[in-house]
């Protein structure tokens, strides 16, 4: 998009037509605001590139999008981008994605805002914003990215909750056959819910104890390795005959693959309820196995590894490096310490 200028009295922009610079008044100070003016801008620019660009309506491009995310980037999680797109094609789809406004986003924070959570919303826009810039890319808009001037919701840094062992052995005898395989899976892995619901046997080598869970279904794009202890081995050898019929490891309840990451959040949230566990997330499971290991005694490389964290530092918030703080300083109490030939403590006569 080009840009906005004082010229006098009056909001000025500039921009591009086919390399050439054009500039419009684009009203009096005192009647717009800034913001007011570039939006202006924006659809000034449009229309004098309307003959170069798409500007499909925003279901359609989302269609391809889709398409693009499934089939050229291979993401198996494809279907988290189909179902963040869900509410905002119910609003939005059947405009065309240079009417999308920076307003509208406002607008659809503020509706969203009722029936979810500020994390929810920023994952739906976030999709949006990926449709915008690979609209850019494709020569299917030109302009600004209203994703990117609206901005996306503050979230709260919701402090990481470790699952105890008798909190456990509750949630574990509450839960339904279908979900509590999946939970004992999240807690001898530290794997996420989205490769654990997409899950394949292809991935899966009992013989050699490894769960290889492939870069197109990993946060960071990179294929991780994982090996299976001797009671997920176990719990894996019943799966294989729940679902010998599938290529998915976990069923759900109508016997068919989980379609949605989402599509167990009810069935864990009420079991956490009916066990009296509060403030506890299924990503929780993650940093509960985590921790469990690091204390146990594993090293914080290996954790970083299984876990699949990019850098080390995302590990180390597992270990607890107060306490070798504590004993280091205990240290200094122990009179015992000091050396023998040390003469700085004999006292003056």
């Amino acid at each position: 998009m080009g840009s906005v200028f004082q010229r006098g009295k009056s909001w000025v922009g500039e921009y591009k037509v086919n390399g050439k610079i054009k500039r419009k008044a684009l009203g009096n100070r005192k009647n717009i605001t800034k913001t007011m003016a570039r939006e202006e801008l924006r659809k000034k620019e449009l229309e004098a590139n309307s003959g170069q660009i798409d500007n499909p309506f925003l279901r359609v491009f989302a269609t391809s999008y889709i398409k693009y995310v499934r089939d050229t980037l291979k993401r198996r999680s494809w279907y988290r981008y189909e179902y963040s797109l869900s509410t905002l094609l119910e609003l939005y789809g059947n405009k065309k994605i240079s009417e999308i406004s920076p307003k509208d986003i406002d607008d659809f924070k503020e509706i969203r805002l009722r029936k979810v959570k500020p994390a929810t919303v920023n994952r739906e826009l976030s999709t949006l914003r990926q449709i915008y810039n690979l609209a850019k890319r494709w020569n299917s808009f030109s302009g600004e990215n209203p994703v990117s001037i609206s901005g996306l919701l503050p979230e709260e840094n919701l402090k990481e909750r470790i699952l105890t062992f008798i909190e456990e052995d509750k949630l574990l005898s509450i839960s339904n056959k279908h979900l509590k395989p999946i939970i004992i899976t999240a807690l001898n892995t530290g794997m996420r819910k989205s490769e654990i619901l997409s899950l394949k046997w292809s991935n899966v080598d009992l013989e050699n104890g490894v769960i290889t869970i492939d870069q197109t279904n990993t946060k960071n794009k990179k294929t991780r390795r994982i090996p299976i202890n001797s009671n997920l081995k176990s719990l894996l050898l019943e799966q294989k005959l729940k679902s010998i019929r599938s290529e998915y490891v976990f069923l759900s309840q109508t016997g068919k693959p989980y379609k949605f990451h989402d599509s167990i959040k009810n069935a864990f949230n009420g079991a956490c309820r009916k066990a009296e566990i509060k403030g506890l997330r299924f990503h929780d499971l993650r940093h509960t196995a985590a921790t469990r290991m690091i204390e146990s005694g594993a090293s914080i490389v290996a954790v970083s590894k299984i876990l699949g964290h990019s850098d080390l530092k995302m590990t180390m918030r597992y270990s607890h490096p107060e306490n070798s703080l504590i004993e280091a300083v205990e240290l200094l109490s122990n009179k015992f310490s000091r050396p023998a030939t040390d003469k700085s403590t004999d006292i003056a006569e």
